[in-house]
């Protein structure tokens, strides 16, 4: 069995692939450490003012959609405003 294997012949380098792959291995070694591929959490930047008003959001919303939030859940609408980071989207 270890005959066998010393027996494998490598494969033929192909020249083209080769150079290829050296301009990439350059890119890399070029480029390292200069970028991270953690992702930082997003700047929430905003006045502090309301998007809309109550009366516009309710507009775009549609009686529907304001009948189902009614219906749905337990609160009032008191203002229209930017994410912050103590949201929990899903």
């Amino acid at each position: 069995m270890v005959d066998a294997l010393l027996d494998v012949k490598p494969p033929e380098v192909d020249s083209e692939r080769a150079a290829m792959d050296a301009v990439a291995d350059l890119q890399v070694q070029e480029t390292e450490g200069s970028f991270s591929t953690k992702k930082a959490a997003p700047q929430m930047i905003h006045s502090g003012e309301p998007l809309i008003t109550i009366e516009e959001a309710s507009a775009r919303l549609g009686p529907q959609v304001i009948a189902a939030l009614a219906a749905k859940f337990n609160g009032d609408l008191t203002e229209v405003r930017n994410p912050d980071e103590d949201d929990m989207l899903f």
